[in-house]
């Protein structure tokens, strides 16, 4: 299996982290911590309650941070915790860290963090599970299954110096709701729209009255027009299939979220225009705009997108769940948007990504 260790030096900490299709394989697993000269091997159960035997694709993200995330965060990131265990730990500064056993990998994982500060550290695992919104509710017997495929469970893994708990304990939440949605879409992909002045903008462009933007889009310049102005940005013709769409809050918020640390470059980078009256944008399946305006009536999930620069850029990132004991491998893609300062010169949407062939 290949477990990469990524290292981006524009970010502070660390961080490490690989995926596989199947979270079975890893409900024995131990976090085991080596010390130099000391024969001694200190092993911590990574998963207590042993969740992760029921079976999600699932990816581990260890992040070496100067305090801990909070919980709340962590929740609104990776999704509802259901599995919670913190341990106190010393390290030297040649201590080794590492996962084992995995089940179908003979050799342990380590996570290639080094040259501790030696003292007194405080190891926080937490388990986490991401449903798609639109599976929220209550659902039918049939449905279980096909929802239990699309679910992703996240293993975080947090070391911060013990002090930092202190420090930490008037420090509040900054993740919402607003700032992550996960979710499943058809193989037309999404739009990010301003609704209200963009069912205003189309009504004075085409006029009033049930139209296809789809068609609308594919035949004359309306997109574009949109797009120029600011009040839309599109991710057209994406691989049918679960995805998450994050938008940090602020910069600081930006350096916990782990997606953009576990590879070197995004796999794609769409550059918008974004009004600077814009600060939230509906999230609109893009099947929905052949009904149109009945579509821009419901009421969609939104991201946040504040700020007053008039560049975003959504970037995608994915990560393989891989195969250690004959399932598929799939993908684990996340759009990030990020508004930047200045006006774009040049507009360059998202079209044709292919997520899963």
């Amino acid at each position: 299996m290949n477990t990469p260790i990524h290292t981006n030096q524009l970010h502070r900490n660390p961080n490490f982290g690989f995926a596989l299709a199947d979270s079975t394989v890893l409900a024995e697993t131990k976090v085991k911590i080596s010390h130099p000269e000391e024969s001694e091997v200190f092993q911590l159960d990574m998963d207590p309650q042993r969740t992760l035997k029921d079976g999600r694709k699932v990816s581990v993200i260890a992040q070496q941070l100067d305090a801990p995330i909070d919980r709340q965060d962590a929740s609104i990131i990776y999704g509802q915790e259901i599995g919670f265990a913190q341990y106190s730990v010393t390290l030297k500064s040649e201590s080794t860290i590492s996962l084992a056993p995995i089940e179908g990998i003979e050799q342990s994982v380590p996570f290639g963090w080094s040259n501790f500060a030696e003292g007194e550290y405080e190891l926080r695992i937490s388990l986490h599970r991401k449903t798609p919104r639109i599976a929220e509710g209550p659902l039918e017997p049939e449905q279980e299954a096909i929802v239990k495929y699309a679910q992703v469970v996240t293993v975080f893994i947090t070391l911060f110096p013990a002090e930092a708990v202190q420090q930490q304990s008037g420090v509040s939440a900054s993740w919402s709701r607003d700032h992550h949605v996960f979710d499943s879409y058809g193989r037309g992909g999404f739009i990010l729209a301003d609704l209200p002045r963009m069912a205003k903008r189309v009504e004075e462009l085409i006029g009033h009255g049930d139209s296809n933007l789809i068609e609308q889009f594919g035949e004359g310049d309306l997109s574009d027009t949109l797009m120029d102005e600011g009040l839309m940005a599109i991710a057209w013709g994406v691989s049918p299939w679960c995805y998450s769409i994050y938008s940090a809050p602020d910069k600081q918020a930006a350096l916990t979220l782990a997606v953009d640390k576990l590879g070197d470059e995004p796999e794609l980078r769409g550059i918008y225009r974004i009004a600077p009256s814009v600060q939230q944008f509906s999230i609109v399946p893009v099947n929905e705009l052949a009904n149109w305006p009945a579509c821009a009536e419901k009421v969609w999930p939104v991201i946040d997108v504040s700020g007053e620069g008039e560049t975003l850029h959504m970037d995608l990132y994915v990560q393989i769940c891989e195969s250690v004991n004959g399932l598929h491998e799939n993908p684990l893609p996340s759009f990030v948007l990020t508004r930047n300062e200045g006006r774009p010169e040049e507009i360059s949407p998202l079209i044709d990504v292919v997520i899963v062939d």
